[in-house]
């Protein structure tokens, strides 16, 4: 896994969450509780009339009523935790399951939360952007800004290959900003509500301090951690939903738009293939998704809608055939795309225009084709 950061400049925002979004996690917290009282203790009957168990602890037991709401919070933490290495997108799950489970040095696991973080900024912020083309007529011209007290700005070509998480956040934010402008319905929008944004902007300071100093002792990235992590989980509890995203690696397509297909999700690297019918627009784009210098694109299915990913994030053979590495474009070297793979710190460079004839399709996106490239 990478030692090497995204290229971010020290940022100077609060880390206070905002109060629409206290107010978002108390009602989530509450449904959860709600949820885990009714699962502990069934329905409560009496006669004809049936209680909720949380509604009759309120009233008759308080102080159990709020253990109870620990209990259920405690549970719903761990239950995430195992959700994520489970069941979100690997190139989010393995690092994660790296950090929770691999090595204990607190520097090593800092650098495993770090990988995490940088992964699902990119997987966000390549869903976002490969969601809104396909509304570009009405999405044109995207907005972009790299911290909440900045103005927009129109978005220009080298913003979609930023090597910057600020740039990357940006990006999420502007499609999000734009669709609700001009009434685009997105479902990525469901996904990453502007309050968990703004969270994740603020984390992001956190990141860029530790990744941008010298480097820490054992005692330093351990205070991080603790400092970090919690603040990361709760947006991590944000974002379950991210559970039902699948990125797919279409192996072979067969008659009747059955295609052998690779699931990219969870911490296990060894490849699973599985034959899955495909639906019009995915066995359309598996059809003409060409590798690219090697590498397979990566679709991502959500909610019913079938995306291609490139030129943001691939998926290849491991040197031994039988696992899948997926890479993600982490910055341009001159003529070069620069791609890693988080899960063994594979990089790989790779010519840019083939990469670049991909990133074409998302110039709709922008007011004049091809401008500040």
């Amino acid at each position: 896994m990478s030692d090497s950061p995204a290229r971010d400049q020290v940022e100077r925002e609060g880390l206070d969450p905002d109060q629409h979004l206290l107010d978002r996690r108390r009602k989530r917290d509450e449904e959860d509780y709600r949820l885990w009282c009714e699962s502990s203790y069934g329905m409560v009957e009496v006669g004809e009339e049936v209680f909720h168990p949380a509604d009759v602890l309120d009233k008759l037991a308080p102080d159990a009523a709020r253990r109870g709401r620990d209990d259920a919070s405690a549970q719903a933490r761990a239950d995430l935790e195992q959700t994520v290495y489970e069941q979100f997108p690997s190139p989010i799950a393995v690092p994660f399951y790296a950090f929770l489970e691999g090595p204990r040095p607190a520097l090593t696991r800092l650098h495993r939360l770090r990988d995490t973080w940088e992964s699902l900024v990119r997987l966000l912020a390549a869903l976002a952007l490969s969601e809104a083309v396909r509304s570009s007529t009405r999405m044109a011209p995207l907005v972009v800004r790299e911290g909440k007290d900045q103005g927009w700005r129109e978005c220009k070509r080298r913003d979609l290959c930023s090597d910057k998480l600020a740039v990357r956040i940006g990006l999420i934010e502007g499609v999000l900003y734009r669709a609700e402008q001009v009434g685009v319905d997105l479902q990525v929008a469901s996904l990453v509500e502007v309050e968990v944004l703004e969270e994740i902007r603020r984390l992001n300071v956190v990141r860029n301090g530790f990744s941008h100093e010298a480097t820490k002792s054992e005692g330093q990235a351990k205070k991080i951690i603790d400092e970090a992590y919690p603040v990361m989980r709760e947006i991590l509890l944000d974002l379950r939903d991210m559970q039902s995203i699948e990125l797919l690696r279409v192996h072979a397509i067969q008659p009747g738009s059955r295609g052998e297909v690779e699931k990219l999700m969870g911490h296990a690297q060894s490849r699973r293939i599985h034959e899955l019918t495909l639906d019009a627009d995915a066995a359309s784009l598996a059809m003409t998704a060409a590798t690219v210098d090697g590498m397979s694109r990566v679709l991502a299915r959500m909610s019913g809608l079938t995306m291609d990913l490139s030129p943001f994030l691939y998926a290849a053979d491991d040197d031994t055939g039988h696992r899948t590495r997926v890479f993600h474009f982490k910055c341009k070297k001159g003529n070069d795309w620069q791609m890693e793979c988080v899960a063994d710190s594979t990089t790989k460079a790779s010519a840019a225009p083939q990469h670049e004839d991909l990133l074409v399709r998302f110039e709709g996106l922008l007011r004049h084709s091809g401008e500040g490239a």
